[in-house]
């Protein structure tokens, strides 16, 4: 790594506040999805920060959206003590991610950041909107770009009456197995800027990464991925669970355009059909999805 003064050359503010705290040592981080991010670990003498600049053209929107989550969540979004450029700086997060969790303790930790979530989310009332049309074009995206998958008669009949009155509550908009850190507790990080906002699509997400990853990358055990499914959803109300299912079925169609691990992709289009076709609780669809 290069000396300290000329890691944040660029970012005078970063360094100076950095400077003012000793640094002891900076550590390159690995990110799960977006390499053309810079993560450093910065360590000084009392305290942990992590400096991240957004190489992808999304840095203000994204900025913006910690903003937001910080002031509404507190307790659940990490500190942002510098904004500069591209970039900003947060307090470091001693946590896991879910690849990182042991096995043995992932459905306690799962529950943990369901019951978390919930208890972090339960607050006044929100103006409700008609977010239809908008989802209804997320969906002609993500199946435009999925077309070589899938029959002309496949997936045409999605029913989108499910977002005309939608609270605008803030949402982190892309949550997945990788951005939510267990730490005791929970903190949220990498959160993206949408037009509308539906706290459903968290959980969805959320359901659908961790449901597929652990499916995919750590055995193809049906029956355990199930259970993690199973005990996230407990915690959140049927009127969420009725949209977050969708979000789920979005995100297998979304997943179909990125690389899997062991899982050949008609699996995920089948999921995708099954969780946005079928008029069955989400476990089910799910479980027939993986037949």
């Amino acid at each position: 790594m290069k000396r300290f003064g000329e890691v944040f050359q660029g970012y005078p503010m970063v360094g100076a506040f950095l400077d003012e705290k000793e640094i002891r040592s900076i550590e390159k981080i690995e990110s799960k999805w977006r390499k053309e991010n810079l993560l450093l670990r910065v360590e000084c003498k009392q305290e942990c920060y992590v400096f991240k600049r957004v190489n992808d053209g999304r840095s203000e929107k994204e900025i913006r959206r910690m903003g937001i989550l910080k002031g509404e969540y507190p307790s659940i979004v990490p500190q942002v003590y510098l904004i500069e450029e591209d970039s900003y700086l947060m307090g470091h997060i001693d946590g896991k991610n879910f690849f990182e969790l042991d096995e043995n303790k992932k459905l306690e930790k799962i529950s943990l950041g369901g019951e978390t979530l919930v208890r972090a989310w339960t607050k006044g009332y929100y103006q409700k909107r008609d977010i239809s049309d908008k989802i209804q074009s997320s969906f002609n995206k993500y199946r435009k770009k999925a077309a070589k998958f899938f029959l002309d008669s496949e997936l045409i009949s999605i029913d989108f009456s499910l977002f005309s009155q939608v609270p605008d509550q803030p949402s982190h908009n892309d949550l997945n197995a990788a951005n939510l850190l267990y730490d005791g507790t929970i903190k949220m990080i990498d959160p993206s800027e949408e037009e509308y906002n539906d706290l459903s699509r968290d959980i969805g997400r959320y359901l659908a990464s961790v449901f597929f990853n652990q499916y995919d990358y750590f055995g193809n055990n049906k029956q355990f991925s199930l259970e993690l499914a199973e005990t996230f959803i407990s915690h959140f109300p049927v009127d969420f669970l009725a949209r977050a299912k969708y979000f789920a079925g979005e995100s297998f169609l979304s997943f179909l355009n990125f690389d899997t691990y062991s899982t050949d992709k008609s699996v995920l289009k089948n999921l995708a059909i099954s969780v946005l076709e079928k008029d069955k609780p989400i476990l089910c669809c799910l479980e027939e999805g993986l037949k």
